[in-house]
């Protein structure tokens, strides 16, 4: 089977020369920022034609109210580790590197500029626990 999402993110993947993990349809990569490492999934699911792409904050937090217009922060109800997720339907092959790109930017972005505000929410909120997420967790 033909994967064309799949070659693309590898391709802009490449194109960001990030190094990245690839079983199948899943791609992983971890970003050493200045605050933080941040873990970013991105799925190619050829079949349903969607790219998702997911960023894992390195905390676990027990809830969590904040809306976005592009993309949803998202709290694992097993193990509390929080995210933020962008969904794009490429319908019939409507996908390109930029693209794959734009969403990862997005994510990684959300993870950057968000993270600070987080870890001061939960350190200064009675309502919130802090742990650190497990690094090695696969994609979803």
């Amino acid at each position: 089977m033909e994967t064309i999402i799949g070659n693309t993110v590898a391709a802009a993947l490449d194109t960001l020369e990030l190094h990245y993990t690839r079983d199948g349809e899943n791609f992983t990569c971890t970003l050493c920022e200045e605050d933080a490492n941040f873990r970013i999934c991105i799925i190619a699911d050829e079949k349903n034609e969607l790219l998702l792409v997911i960023g894992y904050f390195p905390v676990k937090i027990s809830k969590m109210n904040d809306q976005h217009m592009v993309g949803a922060y998202v709290i694992d109800s097993e193990d509390g580790e929080l995210i933020y997720r962008i969904a794009n339907n490429v319908d019939n092959g409507a996908i390109n590197e930029q693209v794959v790109m734009a969403c990862f930017i997005q994510v990684l972005n959300r993870l950057k500029n968000t993270y600070n505000d987080i870890m001061k929410a939960m350190y200064g909120g009675e309502h919130y626990t802090f742990t650190f997420g497990n690094e090695n967790r696969p994609c979803a």
